[in-house]
């Protein structure tokens, strides 16, 4: 399902399985269309009860494997608790992860897992040229980063960082006060036990976590910006209690922006706003004919309203939009993201020292 910024459930993207949900029925599961805060609350153990937020790709498998089962379940008479299956799938999906599978499995073919990012390289030399500091903060393994950053950026990609962190066990690495780091080979291997006490450029490390990163770097928090791909695991920590500057990096916002830019979806949004301002202006005008038509520009209303959704995607519609407000996610991030962007090249558009101002945008009391 989707939820707005307000908790209010988006009611026709209501699933289970592959099954959308009636009205009646999600009325009856949920006890009506809002969500509280506390089921809404983002955990990361599999063992919680509470609402899963999908937000990153690496959720997209695990959702589809959700719904595929509970859809076969249903469709067979199967009994079975939501909780339980979850579980179940969540880790399956965890130990395929830790067990290196699926990182071999990517190691062994990057052409075919990894899209390339022909700009990555001239941004990260850029930003060294200019004497910038750069840092990578990874769960994976210092074997995967380096195939990873050997296929994208080049052999002699450890030279553009002063910090790499493998295995950081994010977000644990930005709460806990304590942990060790480590230095490691590519391999893995550590290559001695004796405690970091400054980093390397181009040296890996292993574990380790924010508080003493800071302390070994001397960085300020006000002169980070840091980018990451999810919310909460990457970017709510470092924003929330280290006033760090953050980058979200959403991939969807590409097709996001061609459809919103598309010129029949301009024509119908603009068409909506007409309606939505005749239907504010005359709903208190209570002669038969007044209410026909009032009913009319309902439908219609509906209908635009119906077909700007499915111009995103057929089943939930834009990802930053519920409707008329803000999607959760959108709210969530920008709660935590200082900007977002489909990819960190978008930023060889503006010179190093590019300000990006916020727009002021229009409070409710505001936009009569």
């Amino acid at each position: 399902m989707k939820v707005d910024a307000f908790h209010h459930i988006q009611l026709d993207t209501v699933y289970r399985g592959f099954k959308l949900l009636s009205l009646d029925e999600i009325l009856r599961v949920y006890r009506g269309s809002h969500l509280s805060s506390d089921i809404l609350k983002q955990k990361f153990t599999p063992n919680d009860t509470i609402m899963i937020q999908l937000m990153d790709f690496f959720r997209l498998p695990e959702i589809n494997l959700l719904c595929s089962i509970i859809d076969f379940f249903d469709r067979h008479g199967i009994d079975y608790k939501p909780v339980y299956v979850y579980q179940d799938v969540s880790t399956a999906v965890a130990r395929v992860h830790k067990s290196g599978l699926l990182g071999q499995t990517v190691m062994s073919d990057p052409e075919r897992y990894i899209a390339k990012a022909p700009q990555l390289s001239t941004f990260l030399h850029r930003l060294v040229e200019n004497n910038k500091k750069l840092f990578v903060i990874s769960n994976s393994s210092a074997a995967y980063i380096d195939k990873g950053l050997k296929f994208l950026v080049g052999n002699d990609w450890q030279e553009l960082f002063d910090v790499i962190i493998s295995r950081a066990n994010k977000p644990s690495f930005f709460k806990s006060p304590l942990g060790q780091f480590r230095r490691t080979d590519i391999s893995g291997t550590f290559k001695d036990w004796e405690a970091v006490q400054t980093f390397k450029r181009g040296q890996i490390y292993e574990g380790g976590c924010l508080e003493e990163m800071i302390k070994l770097t001397g960085w300020s928090s006000a002169s980070i910006l840091y980018f990451g791909d999810h919310v909460y695991a990457d970017l709510a920590d470092v924003a929330s209690t280290y006033g760090w500057m953050t980058g979200a990096v959403i991939p969807e916002l590409e097709s996001e922006l061609i459809a919103a830019n598309n010129p029949d979806f301009k024509i119908n949004l603009k068409r909506l706003r007409m309606l939505e301002k005749l239907i504010q202006e005359n709903q208190h005008v209570h002669t038969d004919e007044a209410k026909l038509l009032l009913e009319k520009w309902l439908d219609e209303r509906n209908a635009l309203r119906r077909g700007s959704k499915c111009v995103f995607n057929p089943q939930f519609g834009s990802i930053f939009r519920s409707f008329h407000n803000p999607s959760y996610f959108s709210q969530r991030l920008g709660q935590y993201a200082t900007l977002y962007t489909s990819r960190v090249t978008n930023l060889l558009h503006f010179p190093l020292d590019h300000t990006f101002y916020p727009k002021r945008t229009a409070l409710p009391h505001e936009s009569f």
